[in-house]
């Protein structure tokens, strides 16, 4: 299973600098980048960003969405986030026989 994490800014920079902050160091982007797609072997890793992205959408204005192998895209907003992440979860345990 694979989990593809999209975060998406029309904010000049705002993705770079999200990302430079979640990585801890300085990444070779563009400022003007709109749009970061990143596919997640780990899906506890893309739990990761999600919840970044979400617990930070005071100080950042960006789009995430995810898509778990080549299933439908999802828009994660507040108030679903919770139950992208059960679900997330309840797949990856599935996956590795321990439900």
């Amino acid at each position: 299973m694979y989990v593809t994490v999209n975060l998406s800014s029309r904010e000049a920079g705002e993705i770079k600098c999200f990302l430079e902050k979640f990585y801890e160091k300085e990444l070779d982007i563009d400022d003007g980048v709109e749009q970061w797609i990143y596919v997640y072997k780990k899906p506890l890793d893309a739990i990761e960003m999600i919840s970044t992205v979400i617990d930070n959408s005071d100080k950042h204005k960006i789009s995430v969405c995810v898509q778990v192998d080549k299933n439908d895209v999802h828009l994660v907003t507040y108030e679903n986030y919770n139950d992208i992440i059960k679900a997330l979860l309840y797949l990856y345990y599935k996956e590795n026989g321990e439900i």
